[in-house]
């Protein structure tokens, strides 16, 4: 028997800016973004069940509703040059793009599922992000199909699995807006 969770989660609001009044034209960014895990449980007839919940990783940015399956995240407006990030983001630049990233824990719980000993967890993107590179863990998301984030995952304890957003240089300024749905199956 395999029952499965869906997540729907990570909207992205993002606002990104080009400004002119740096001294580096088309490589001074500012973005705002906001991230939004929420939960849709699906329970079987059999009362069988997985949870899923976000948490605030130690060395990563502070969710807002931590330890729910409602947290949000807040980039606030970044620089690609210059200016600060908020605490437990890490941007780093390259040559022809930029990436904020930050950890954030994730726990899968059980119930009433037997002999089920681990989970496999994919991630998709609702809409095409191809400007961008949106990744979870090691996973790069589209929206063509789910990407595998991991193939057995350990129920009840939390793993840390980094979000990240690259941005091109050569992107136009403008809102990026996505949402990335997350299913939990039992193996």
């Amino acid at each position: 028997m395999k029952e499965q969770l869906r997540q729907n989660t990570i909207g992205h609001d993002a606002t990104v800016l080009l400004s002119s009044s740096h001294q580096m034209l088309k490589h001074f960014w500012i973005i705002a973004m906001l991230l939004t895990l929420a939960l849709l449980f699906v329970e079987s007839a059999s009362a069988a069940s997985l949870t899923l919940t976000f948490s605030s990783d130690a060395s990563g940015i502070s969710l807002g509703g931590s330890g729910t399956s409602a947290a949000t995240i807040n980039f606030a407006s970044v620089h690609a040059y210059g200016g600060a990030v908020p605490a437990g983001v890490t941007k780093s630049v390259g040559a022809t793009n930029w990436t904020l990233s930050a950890p954030i824990d994730v726990l899968v719980t059980k119930a009433g599922l037997g002999t089920s000993v681990n989970y496999t967890m994919t991630a998709q993107l609702q809409s095409s992000g191809l400007t961008y590179t949106w990744k979870l863990g090691s996973a790069t998301l589209t929206s063509a199909f789910p990407a595998m984030v991991t193939a057995a995952g350990v129920y009840g304890s939390k793993t840390a699995y980094t979000f990240s957003l690259t941005i091109p240089f050569s992107a136009a300024a403008g809102t990026v807006n996505n949402t990335l749905d997350i299913l939990v199956t039992a193996n």
